[in-house]
């Protein structure tokens, strides 16, 4: 296993929607993992380290983990197949048992961050789905900002449709990094 580190998540049409990007530290090679906006949104905050008002799901996970005496050992990527990613976390009980658990990457990646452990990639799943170089994405702030620039260039042309769709998106990006009073999203 290698570890692997989240260094952005980001919208990108080529890859079908959202993206989180795990690259491998002390290395070259990086993995797009194709994510859901709101797996997206979770990964995003635990990676800057912010606070919803209200436990997500995996905020319950540790919460009933420390309650039961259980912990987190790792959270792994374990394996591709027909370019679905798997993986796994392992639980340790009080009694030293332990524990694999089949997860989804989008899951298990919040869980790790939040709980500050590193994420493992299996070296065979890095062959495969590494990419070498840097990835050509953009993180959704500077999205939003280059679409800002493109709204600002709309509405000076008086395109007002364009200036309309624009000022949409911008809305939907910023839903997704940042939730409303209730620590929901609403894209």
């Amino acid at each position: 296993m290698r570890e692997v580190v989240v260094t952005e998540v980001t919208f990108h049409p080529t890859q079908g929607g959202y993206v989180v990007v795990l690259r491998e530290r002390d290395g070259e090679r990086w993995v797009p993992i194709r994510v859901g906006p709101g797996e997206a949104q979770s990964i995003a905050f635990n990676l800057r380290g912010s606070q919803y008002h209200r436990p997500m799901t995996f905020d319950l996970v540790a919460s009933l983990l420390r309650a039961l005496d259980g912990r987190v050992r790792s959270t792994s990527i374990t394996r591709l197949h027909e370019e679905v990613f798997y993986a796994e976390v392992l639980l340790e009980r009080p009694d030293g048992e332990v524990i694999r658990l089949d997860a989804r990457p989008s899951d298990a990646i919040p869980l790790a961050l939040r709980l500050g452990l590193p994420v493992l990639m299996a070296e065979d799943v890095l062959e495969a789905a590494g990419k070498h170089g840097f990835p050509q994405l953009m993180p959704l702030d500077e999205q939003i900002q280059q679409l800002e620039s493109e709204l600002a260039e709309a509405v000076e042309r008086e395109d007002f449709e364009e200036a309309a769709r624009l000022r949409d998106q911008i809305r939907y990006y910023r839903k997704l990094i940042q939730p409303d009073e209730e620590g929901e999203t609403r894209p």
